[in-house]
């Protein structure tokens, strides 16, 4: 018998109406937005890089984040979980000054925190334990290998884990609080030769060495810590810090992620029932450990890049004042008038708003593509960075495709 009862018609609704419904529908005149703006001091203000990226992308995407506070639900995403895994092994590395690779107060920070994470998602617990087994695995080595490293030996932490919370007058004269997490901030080197230098942990499954050393002095991330340390450490913008060292630049810390594919990955060996036994999980671990070992310079990496004062005042002048004073324009507007307007949000002009409302918000379609939203090259980097104009040719003809 079917399920279905084909005696009875089922009701329609034309689409048309369904719309019409979806646009006059409000959220609870008791919404309250979760971020309190760029300018606000307080907890739920200020912008973090992360949100930044949000902006630049798509407006509508981040107007449904900050203002309605609407995101995807949490699920388990290893490659971001097994950064903070590093994360937390690193600190409690460097809280404990103790360069061993044996078990130590990291692998009891790294134990803890995967405990939590299996208590959070209780389906995933599977997942959540070969990552901890092979960042286990993975971090003794790292230590070892960076153990007798001369930026080791010379170094001394000065800020760890620590957060950030920093004013930056714009040239419009409004204030906007600046926001995020240092993973480390270390004197490096004695004497003279002596500077702090910004330490970013990244754990990442592909490696591209010259193109991530290209961009380190123009990367949002990076740049906006700096200008963060600058402010907070070094208010004239030049010379000594109060940390009695000039801020030298970045130490970008790279670890590969293993078993992300290239050389190195490895899968656990089934055996055939016969005359081979599967894999257990502890030789496994032990195989990827060695595969490590053969070559830890395919899994660590590490650069030092000095960072000028040149280099913070270009990232301001040619990126963080225009759009941080964009993103201000942009609040006062979404706060200007009654946001929830039965005939549209609006965001989007309508009849009736004020000329300047239109083109500061939209929504990023699909099918825009640029290297730049997946942080690879461009063919205009080298001129950007240093005027050459080798391998470029001038064009007066942008159309040669409609011929």
């Amino acid at each position: 018998m079917p399920i279905v009862n084909t005696k009875s018609k089922p009701k329609t609704k034309k689409l048309a109406a369904v719309i019409s419904r979806a646009k006059k529908s409000k959220p609870s005149k008791t919404h309250v937005s979760p971020w309190a703006g760029p300018c606000d001091s307080g907890e739920s203000g200020g912008i973090t890089q992360s949100l930044l990226c949000q902006f630049l992308v798509c407006r509508e995407r981040f107007r449904l984040r900050v203002v309605e506070g609407l995101k995807s639900a949490d699920t388990f995403n290893h490659r971001l979980e097994y950064g903070q895994m590093w994360h937390l092994c690193e600190e409690a590395l460097a809280k404990s000054a103790v360069w061993k690779t044996g078990e130590g107060p990291w692998s009891s920070s790294l134990r803890k925190y995967c405990r939590e994470i299996c208590m959070k998602y209780p389906t995933q617990q599977e997942q959540v334990q070969h990552w901890y087994n092979v960042c286990k695995t993975q971090f003794p080595l790292y230590v070892k290998y960076w153990a007798k490293h001369p930026d080791v030996k010379a170094r001394s932490p000065l800020l760890q884990e620590e957060i950030f919370h920093s004013p930056y007058l714009l040239p419009s004269g409004r204030t906007v609080y600046l926001r995020g997490k240092f993973d480390s901030v270390d004197l490096i080197g004695k004497g003279k030769s002596a500077g702090i230098y910004l330490q970013e942990n990244k754990s990442k499954g592909d490696i591209n060495e010259q193109q991530l050393k290209r961009q380190l002095q123009f990367d949002i991330q990076t740049m906006m810590y700096l200008v963060a340390l600058w402010k907070q450490y070094c208010p004239t913008g030049k010379g000594r810090s109060t940390f009695g060292a000039p801020i030298a630049g970045i130490r970008y810390n790279v670890i590969r992620r293993p078993l992300s594919g290239g050389k190195g990955s490895i899968v656990q060996r089934k055996g055939n029932g016969k005359t081979t036994k599967p894999e257990t999980n502890e030789e496994f671990y032990k195989r990827l450990g060695k595969v490590i070992e053969e070559d830890p310079s395919l899994f660590f990496m590490r650069w030092k890049v000095e960072i000028l004062p040149s280099d913070i005042d270009r990232f301001k002048r040619e990126f963080l004042n225009p759009v941080l004073e964009q993103l201000c324009d942009w609040w006062e507007f979404i706060n200007t008038g009654d946001p929830w307007r039965e005939s549209d949000l609006h965001t989007y002009r309508v009849p009736g708003d004020p000329p300047d409302a239109y083109g500061i918000h939209w929504r990023m379609p699909y099918g825009v593509y640029s290297p730049l939203l997946d942080g690879g090259p461009t063919e205009l980097d080298e001129y950007l960075t240093s005027g050459s104009t080798l391998g470029l040719q001038q064009t007066t003809d942008l159309f040669p495709e409609l011929k």
